[in-house]
């Protein structure tokens, strides 16, 4: 994968807080809007877009791995998450808040909470593929 200085384009490794929780992950971001995340207990896809000089907006769907049997801070079976974030690169970094709505089996809406991350762009010479 190619990396622009001037986009996220590229592999990102990254932290999340919620819920006075911190998780890492490792997300990729392509040159066609599109991209993916992988944490150690879920993983997922969805697109990103320019919003301006040095910040983008992404959105993700991220779906919990099968066994892992995750629930919400309100005790409900959770599937999935749909994450909305706004960030803002400098450098070699990125910070970003937003918002992530957790979704039951059925996708009825069970929780929702504030997300702030912090991630450190991946040296292409490191990336690994990252598994949507």
């Amino acid at each position: 994968m190619s990396v622009s200085v001037d986009t996220p384009v590229g592999q990102w490794s990254g932290q999340v807080t919620h819920d006075g929780e911190v998780d890492d992950y490792t997300v990729s971001f392509a040159e066609d809007g599109s991209v993916s995340i992988v944490t150690a207990k879920s993983k997922g896809t969805g697109d990103w877009s320019a919003t301006g000089e040095d910040t983008f907006r992404f959105t993700i769907r991220e779906v919990f791995n099968p066994e892992v049997g995750q629930h919400s801070p309100n005790g409900k079976q959770a599937a999935y998450i749909q994450i909305d974030i706004d960030a803002q690169r400098t450098g070699s970094t990125y910070t970003g808040t937003g918002k992530a709505v957790v979704h039951g089996p059925d996708d009825s809406v069970i929780y929702s909470t504030g997300a702030e991350t912090t991630a450190q762009r991946v040296p292409a010479s490191q990336e690994a593929q990252v598994v949507s």
